[in-house]
């Protein structure tokens, strides 16, 4: 059974202030769509975003970042990445709503869940694209098996950390994104995923995402 990213959402017509953000982003990358959710959360007015091709940098990403690195962000005359150090940035620049936690606990909590995402799930993303190929295939199995040992956290609260949507849970929602977008199935026993999945592609910041994703 596979994971479907589907909305019913239609934006809003809402004059743009001039935030002086701009965001440069890859389509295709599953960081860059983590920092995109984000700053939809975060309702931003007037962030402009440049999307970039890998390996190819427009001349403005190229001034502001010689290492290329997507995404980037540039907020006046601050650049800051990679993808972990924008989203932290983001919520203490826009603290409303706040996307991390005010326990210490917690948010070390946070910490070591983003730590195994962006080690042990997002790694295997660009692979599992191809299930034709060897690697592929076995990129595929690691994912499914990882996500599955993970299912067990998911179950009994709102978000995965509780009953605050935070940063954590737009990292997993740009991973359910990306795995419904390979058609990556997943067995019953994830079924706390899909569960989960399903009540953030419905969260409105998601949709606008979405939308403009077409």
């Amino acid at each position: 059974m596979s994971l479907r990213a589907k909305t019913k959402y239609v934006p809003p017509n809402k004059p743009a202030a001039n935030s002086g953000i701009t965001l440069f982003y890859s389509a295709g990358a599953v960081a860059c769509l983590w920092v995109r959710l984000v700053l939809a959360e975060k309702d931003v007015d007037g962030a402009r975003l440049q999307i970039e091709r890998p390996g190819r940098p427009s001349e403005d990403l190229a001034l502001l970042n010689p290492t290329h690195a997507l995404p980037t962000l540039a907020d006046r005359d601050t650049v800051i990445y990679p993808a972990r150090v924008i989203v932290e940035y983001l919520d203490e620049r826009y603290p409303h709503p706040p996307m991390m936690p005010p326990d210490p606990a917690q948010r070390a909590r946070l910490r070591m869940v983003l730590d195994r995402i962006e080690a042990d799930l997002y790694p295997l993303l660009p692979a599992a694209e191809n299930p034709t190929s060897a690697s592929g295939r076995d990129a595929r199995k690691r994912l499914v098996e990882r996500l599955v040992a993970s299912a067990p956290l998911f179950g009994g609260r709102s978000w995965f950390l509780g009953q605050d949507h935070s940063i954590v849970d737009s990292a997993w929602t740009a991973l359910f994104w990306k795995i419904a977008e390979i058609k990556l199935d997943l067995p019953p026993s994830a079924d706390p995923l899909r569960r989960y999945a399903q009540r953030a592609f419905a969260r409105a910041a998601v949709a606008k995402v979405m939308q403009a994703s077409r």
